[in-house]
């Protein structure tokens, strides 16, 4: 029983290789700063909560096919991929410029990605989120709304400053 445990526990960590890298590496942290109950105030809980709500709230739109909806809408009005991955990539730009860029994109990459389920092309799928997110860090430096706290780091990386 613990030998079948231990194989399913070491599946798991196979899968998620991601998951694994990051438990490793956190322990690993563990020996340069002592773990202490002073961690959780460097969590901001509210900044959390509203992006769980977010992730909720999306996560709940997709299961009653909101954007299974809106994808037909706007397919009905597209004529090539060409065309539907350049308004995917749009969204998020114009959005994040009023939005910050990460509800831009909790927003516009499940709908980008029910999109091209639709239409058969899985393929872009990696493109699409690539340039989504790319586009939306690019809106949100345009506008003081989008990522104020971040636009003057942005900017120093790519050495404006």
């Amino acid at each position: 029983m613990i030998n079948e445990l231990v194989k399913k526990c070491f599946s798991f960590f196979m899968k998620e290789t991601v998951l694994f890298i990051s438990v490793i590496l956190s322990l690993l942290s563990c020996l340069f700063v002592p773990p202490s109950f002073t961690y959780f105030s460097y969590i901001d809980w509210d900044t959390l909560a509203l992006l769980f709500s977010l992730m909720a709230v999306m996560k709940g739109l997709q299961k009653a096919n909101f954007f299974v909806c809106m994808a037909n809408l706007l397919l009905k009005k597209i004529k090539t991929t060409r065309t539907m991955l350049l308004i995917l990539v749009f969204l998020p730009f114009v959005f994040s410029m009023v939005i910050t860029n990460d509800v831009a994109l909790i927003a516009f990459v499940p709908f980008g990605l029910t999109i091209l389920q639709i239409v058969h092309q899985e393929r872009l799928m990696v493109p699409q989120v690539v340039l989504q997110t790319i586009a939306a860090n690019l809106g949100s430096m345009l506008t003081p709304m989008g990522k104020a706290a971040n636009v003057e780091g942005k900017l120093k990386k790519m050495h404006f400053f």
